[in-house]
């Protein structure tokens, strides 16, 4: 009887906690909101012979959706990943603000996987992530048959 009463307990505090989650327009309402478009950056394939110097230049676009000015108070990357600059005035809301990075895309065959973390005022997450994903690929040639 004891377990039954606790188990009821538990489930009713856990079905209330999960009930007062806000919503993500009801968020936008009460302060600064971050998001990136897109929300993540695919870099597609690149053949070994197209990788350039320049390839690893990523501009990622992010905007206040919220009611109050957003301030990015620190962005950081992944090993090898250097954030060139950001914008450090406040995003007023509705307007954009941009991140450039910079890292090396060798000219052999890899998957492209870096992390860019934002740390900001943001109502809806202090700290937020986006990801840069892409993959460095053998050119194939016109005669050779590709197995699935």
């Amino acid at each position: 009887m004891k377990r039954l009463i606790l188990l009821i307990l538990l489930f009713s505090s856990s079905a209330a906690l999960f009930a007062q989650q806000p919503t993500d327009e009801e968020l936008k309402k009460k302060g600064p909101y971050l998001r990136f478009e897109p929300s993540e950056i695919n870099l597609g394939s690149i053949a070994t012979n197209e990788v350039t110097d320049d390839m690893g230049n990523v501009e990622i676009e992010f905007y206040n959706d919220g009611v109050q000015p957003l301030i990015l108070n620190q962005v950081s990357g992944c090993c090898g990943t250097r954030i060139n600059d950001w914008t450090k005035k406040p995003i007023a809301p509705g307007q954009k603000g941009v991140i450039k990075i910079w890292f090396r895309v060798n000219p052999h065959p890899h998957r492209i996987s870096r992390t860019i973390t934002v740390q900001s005022n943001a109502i809806n997450g202090s700290s937020k992530k986006v990801a840069v994903l892409g993959e460095v690929v053998i050119p194939t040639s016109e005669n050779e048959i590709q197995l699935p």
